[in-house]
């Protein structure tokens, strides 16, 4: 099987079995899906009911701007005013705006884009809010001097390479974040964080993809094949590519149904980075889905990832615990296209903005260190 072959097949059997109803699995056959009617309810605020899988949130109203965040299917936001070619909306989304293309969307009956007023008539956006969430782990002096040692024996500083799954793909995460829609301004202390990972948030990991998991990692299967070696798995290669001195770990949501192995390829994941000089940092997950879906224990991968920070002496980024306090718990609401609920397991706007939040907050803890200077 071909690598580009391979990715396809993957996410297409997650897709399937990640929309399973919240109730479980039903002892006969799915009904095909039923026509479904404008869902939205009732504003004063005319609304849109995204009406398509797999359709992205823009920057500016463009095919071509950055994708800034994941719209599913069924969800609805405000519509907010349109651009002057009557092609694209204009909602909030998160701590800021976004753009969706009108193919993507359908009004309530009797509603039109041609109805919307121009963008530049819509009211001003409201002042983001500071959010104080828990979760952000206290940088050790061990971990601050791996970073260092890192740098010295070549690491780019300021360089972090990302390895996950859906929701740590680059318009959900990273991407969001270096195409400016997080909003920092509540966050001033962060301004030169930004500045000094700038071009992390502008690389595109090749070690993430939606239904991504632990054992994918070192598999050439699963690698890109423009940019990877042919032996070469996507860890290997986006550490490689990026000469990243960090690596955050984002795993366990593709890993439903793989949850015994987890914690061995897990370890060998922090391992490799640790053997390579650099510094892994973890992140737990908001979702259930091995223990609804996969029959684990309550909690059983972040415990995994919390019990190898502290065996490794690795910062651990709680998300899961920050999420508690988010809306839905960080995660959206998520239906099948018979309107059955089931197990969330994106990140909502809120939390892409406060995954955001919780990897700056950490990075700051990292010393600031220039690259050594180059032997004449």
């Amino acid at each position: 099987m071909s690598r580009s072959i391979a990715h396809r097949v993957v996410a297409a059997v997650a897709a399937v079995a990640l929309a399973i109803p919240a109730g479980g699995i039903a002892g006969t056959a799915t009904a095909a899906p039923r026509a479904i009617n404008f869902l939205c309810g009732d504003s004063q605020t005319p609304q849109v009911m995204i009406d398509i899988d797999g359709t992205f949130a823009r920057r500016d109203n463009s095919w071509q701007s950055p994708e800034i965040g994941r719209m599913l299917k069924f969800q609805c936001y405000p519509a907010l005013g349109r651009d002057a070619a009557g092609e694209w909306i204009l909602v909030p989304y998160g701590s800021t705006r976004a753009w969706v293309n009108k193919s993507a969307v359908r009004f309530a009956d009797g509603m039109s884009i041609d109805q919307l007023p121009p963008a530049n008539q819509a009211p001003p956006a409201p002042p983001p809010k500071r959010l104080r969430l828990p979760g952000v782990p206290t940088l050790t002096p061990k971990v601050q001097q791996l970073y260092r040692d890192a740098v010295r024996a070549g690491r780019t500083p300021g360089m972090v390479a990302v390895i996950g799954d859906c929701n740590s793909e680059h318009p959900v995460y990273f991407g969001r974040f270096g195409a400016g829609a997080f909003d920092l301004t509540p966050y001033p202390e962060l301004q030169k964080t930004a500045q000094a990972f700038a071009a992390s948030f502008k690389r595109v990991s090749v070690a993430t993809s939606g239904s991504f998991n632990a054992a994918m990692a070192f598999d050439p299967t699963w690698s890109d094949p423009k940019q990877c070696k042919s032996d070469e798995g996507p860890l290997p290669c986006e550490l490689r590519l990026s000469n990243a001195s960090v690596l955050l770990i984002s795993l366990g949501t593709g890993d439903t149904f793989t949850w015994r192995d987890f914690e061995a390829h897990y370890k060998a994941i922090i391992e490799y980075a640790l053997a390579r000089k650099v510094v892994p940092v973890l992140m737990t997950k908001a979702d259930a889905l091995e223990t609804k879906q996969g029959g684990a224990p309550a909690d059983y991968i972040n415990s995994v990832v919390r019990r190898l920070g502290a065996q490794y002496g690795l910062p651990v980024i709680d998300f899961a615990l920050a999420a508690r306090q988010l809306p839905n718990g960080g995660l959206a609401i998520e239906h099948n296209d018979n309107l059955q609920k089931i197990e969330p397991f994106h990140v909502n706007e809120v939390g892409m903005d406060a995954r955001i939040l919780l990897t700056l907050q950490t990075l700051a803890q990292f010393p600031a260190i220039a690259p050594p200077a180059r032997r004449r």
